[in-house]
């Protein structure tokens, strides 16, 4: 399992999952960008135990809204958002520390991918029941 990142919020989110997530399988709902306010990129994300269902479906557990919250964005404008449509399900998410912030990583398996550098990023939990984005 990856790290967890080092600014507030990561603590809620792990103590949720017991661990960072990967965002595997997880579905990115929207991203805002403002000016004035930044930019927040909401994942739906869930565990997924060893058990399956009668259909044979991996059961999901620990479903949740993870919202990235980013602010402070370089003259240069880093950052690059492609192709969001009706799914954006994600390979995967990466927080990554740099020299002048934080960049996230959206590595897109069917509609969004991109990334997103700031300086400054935080992140909140919404905990959903199963099955319920």
């Amino acid at each position: 399992m990856p790290e967890a990142p080092d600014f507030p919020g990561a603590a809620d989110v792990v103590r949720w999952f017991g661990y960072w997530p990967t965002f595997h399988d997880a579905e990115v709902l929207s991203i805002r960008f403002d000016r004035e306010s930044g930019c927040k990129v909401a994942i739906y994300t869930f565990e997924s135990g060893p058990d399956t269902d009668a259909a044979g479906f991996y059961v999901r557990r620990k479903d949740a809204v993870v919202t990235f919250s980013m602010e402070g964005f370089a003259p240069d404008n880093q950052n690059r958002v492609e192709s969001f449509n009706g799914g954006n399900v994600l390979f995967g998410a990466r927080v990554h520390h740099r020299p002048d912030g934080y960049e996230l990583e959206l590595d897109g398996c069917f509609g969004v991918e991109g990334s997103i550098v700031c300086e400054r990023m935080s992140v909140t939990i919404e905990k959903r029941a199963v099955g319920h984005r």
